[in-house]
């Protein structure tokens, strides 16, 4: 897991030294046809209104889920990602580490998640997961390995994961059928074949493919069951396609600056200064940029590998592409509902190409409700993943892989860190409604 929070260089001596300490404010007279006094310089603005912005108004479309916008599917989604009916311990739900209240993030007192047992790592929020880099294109990579290639794939794992939930697609199955039968019908038009004329289930409840109950089933009855496990899984990213945070403090900013505002309060001077300092020395653009702030791609930035409950390596990318391309639920997969299969990312990425020891980019927005951060979930705050950062990571022999080539000590002063911790505290967006944050049974 990795937040990389200023890690990858915008590698720019220019920018770094029009975006130095100073404080001078400059006149934006030319730019503006006003003799208002402007805080950023025109090519800090320019930085500003192309690299960073808002969310677009629109989702990006995701064409492997074709119920991925239907009001039905995501109202049967929020549903299941509050039940914990269909653990094996029955205390288990999406929830239960994608905390509503915390941003959809872990928010119990662990570096990383715990269903079962601990998983090694920290979660990662759903919170805007649909946009990936907010590209119109945009497959999004889910988990911090990327694993899975779109939200319906991601929400397949943690049931069947024994560290997770512990549970089988058959036990899914049969309670999605018992418990939300007409929803279900109301949105994918009815179930298989999954009982049989006296009423019994077709497969045990323990049967899940690499157990013998499992191979033991026609591959007919494994269709079946495997149909409706996907579909539970569409519908949940129905729902959390839903989950997004917009019209933060720096969105409202950025929008005067857009609309041809030399200077805007809604910023503080601190928070202005931090943002002067996120697009210039400190070099966060490199990985955080787009209206997501994040550029949707794995990187290594040296995470250590410690803290309790952490594997002593974490290959990161480099497995989690290959389990990509093995999944059978990925985007080019049978289940998949996308019209052209060879327009998937997944299509056109080859398993060497993931990068050994290199993590997803975060987004940064509503990071001041998310931490413990990195994938490890070892950094408590905001000011101590800048100081990672700052620092040029961790040293060689605490993480796998080799660090990013531009992944250097920057040498940030303290007021630029406190600048910095500001501007990123001005991420949080306006709240979700209430009802999207809830149980809906």
């Amino acid at each position: 897991m990795i937040l990389s929070l200023c890690a990858i260089a915008c590698d720019s001596e220019s920018s770094e030294e029009e975006s130095a300490d100073t404080d001078v404010a400059q006149t934006d007279s030319d730019e503006t046809g006003s003799d208002e006094t402007a805080f950023f310089t025109p090519q800090e603005r320019s930085t500003i209104l192309d690299w960073l912005g808002p969310l677009p108004d629109a989702i990006p479309a995701d064409p492997s889920n074709a119920v991925a916008d239907d009001d039905g599917a995501a109202a049967l989604g929020q549903a299941l990602f509050f039940d914990e009916s269909y653990s094996s311990s029955g205390d288990i739900a999406c929830a239960t580490c994608h905390d509503p209240r915390a941003a959809f993030d872990e928010s119990r007192e662990t570096n990383t998640s715990e269903g079962l047992e601990f998983t090694g790592r920290s979660s990662m929020s759903v919170l805007n997961g649909a946009f990936a880099e907010a590209s119109e294109q945009a497959s999004p990579w889910q988990f911090w390995d990327g694993r899975a290639d779109s939200q319906w794939a991601q929400a397949l794992g943690p049931p069947e994961s024994e560290v997770e939930m512990g549970s089988t697609r058959v036990r899914v199955a049969l309670v999605v059928f018992e418990d939300y039968g007409d929803q279900y019908e109301a949105v994918f038009g009815g179930f298989p074949t999954l009982h049989d004329s006296d009423g019994n289930p077709l497969a045990p409840e323990d049967a899940k493919p690499g157990t013998e109950s499992w191979d033991a089933l026609t591959p007919e009855v494994q269709d079946a069951f495997t149909e409706v496990y996907v579909n539970y899984g569409k519908a949940i990213a129905a729902y959390e396609r839903r989950l997004i945070s917009r019209n933060s403090r720096f969105d409202i900013f950025w929008k005067e600056l857009d609309d041809g505002a030399a200077d805007s309060a809604t910023l503080t001077d601190v928070e202005k200064q931090g943002l002067r300092v996120f697009i210039g020395k400190a070099r966060c653009l490199g990985c955080h940029s787009g209206p997501n702030f994040t550029d949707g791609q794995f990187h290594n930035t040296a995470v250590p590998q410690v803290g309790e409950h952490v594997e002593p390596m974490d290959d990161g990318r480099a497995v989690g592409l290959t389990m990509a391309l093995e999944s059978p639920f990925n985007c080019a997969g049978r289940w998949s509902d996308h019209p052209n299969k060879s327009e998937c990312a997944i299509s056109n990425v080859g398993d060497g190409e993931g990068e050994l020891g290199a993590f997803k980019t975060s987004s940064l927005r509503e990071i001041a409700h998310r931490a413990p951060f990195m994938h490890t979930g070892g950094v408590a705050t905001i000011e101590q993943a800048i100081q990672h950062y700052d620092l040029g990571g961790a040293a060689p022999g605490l993480f796998a892989g080799q660090r990013d080539e531009l992944m250097r000590p920057i040498g940030l002063s303290s007021p630029d860190r406190t600048a910095l911790a500001a501007f990123l505290r001005a991420l949080g967006g306006e709240p979700l409604p209430e009802s999207m944050l809830e149980d809906p049974r």
